[in-house]
């Protein structure tokens, strides 16, 4: 019986970055507006490129295999299991470059969705050291960094992922994590120039949006403000993952007070919160917000905090 396959686009594969509510968004009459029309798209690449660094051949992997089936359990959320089984394919590939790559990657991947990041950062800067000139392990690295506070090597890692591609696919998502780090270490106007340029890319991603959002209505300084675009880019964050996103709805309501509207923030921050676990980490956060909102008070983004 012929053996199942699984066709693998070389490391391109493309697995959602943490959500990064944290960053800034800007939105002064003076300054550049983050929104575009809703019925803008994103840019996609249609053709592979073959440029030195940036290749994209196919990889074709037997679904049989370690690697097979721990990619697919990576994919299916199965992490722990991803992890036993692309452990075992660690050993079982030695010497295809590509393999362990991917091997490397889906295992950070899985780690960093089991909260293990430092295992996954490890999994990450080894598939640089794999394969250097290939933008997906600067990427990624740059996601733990941004989690792990670590923001002056989230930057240097994003602007390696950024300078690596030659097309404009996942630039959205890498503009979006760099602005995030540049909002913390106060650097809004960085932040700003990314932020815009993410929203531009990819106006449907919600991740994007909300990271935008939440920069416009949180940010120090208030020339980069602006609570009318903040909520707009928050609404869609919201409708695009059909309102199941405690953090997109979190960043809605932070946007209706920059806004002035604080019967509503009060509303959605309260929607964000029944959304929550009762032992959920956000849950004292959000209730620290929902007082100030109750109070008439805007929130403002400390720098170096989420």
């Amino acid at each position: 019986m012929k053996a199942p396959w699984l066709l693998i686009v070389s490391l391109t594969v493309w697995a959602s970055s943490a959500h990064g509510q944290g960053m800034a968004r800007t939105g002064a009459r003076r300054n550049p507006p983050i929104g575009v029309p809703v019925t803008a798209r994103p840019t996609r690449s249609t053709s592979n490129s073959t440029a030195p660094g940036n290749r994209t051949e196919g990889v074709l992997i037997d679904m049989d295999t370690n690697l097979g089936r721990g990619i697919y359990a990576e994919l299916n959320q199965n992490y722990k299991e991803a992890v036993k089984l692309l452990t075992l394919a660690l050993e079982d590939e030695r010497g295809e470059v590509i393999k362990l790559a991917l091997a490397r990657r889906f295992r950070g991947l899985a780690y960093k969705h089991l909260g293990r990041r430092d295992e996954a950062l490890n999994d990450f800067l080894e598939v640089i050291r794999i394969q250097p000139k290939l933008d997906l392990g600067y990427y990624d690295a740059g996601v733990i960094y941004n989690l792990t506070n670590r923001y002056k090597e989230a930057v240097d890692a994003m602007t390696r992922a950024i300078d690596l591609r030659n097309d404009d696919s996942g630039l959205a998502r890498r503009r979006s994590e760099r602005g995030n780090a540049y909002f913390h270490l106060g650097q809004f106007k960085r932040a700003q120039d990314d932020f815009v340029a993410a929203v531009r890319l990819g106006p449907r991603d919600p991740d994007v949006l909300n990271n935008a959002a939440w920069f416009r209505a949180t940010c120090p300084d208030p020339a980069l403000r602006n609570g009318k675009e903040a909520v707009e880019l928050a609404s869609r964050a919201c409708q695009l993952d059909k309102w199941k996103d405690a953090d997109q709805i979190d960043t809605l309501a932070a946007a209706h007070t920059e806004a002035g509207n604080f019967a509503e923030a009060e509303r959605y921050q309260l929607k964000a919160l029944s959304l929550l676990s009762a032992n959920e980490a956000l849950r004292p956060k959000f209730q620290a917000r929902l007082k100030l909102y109750r109070a008439k008070q805007p929130i403002r983004q400390e720098i170096g905090q989420s």
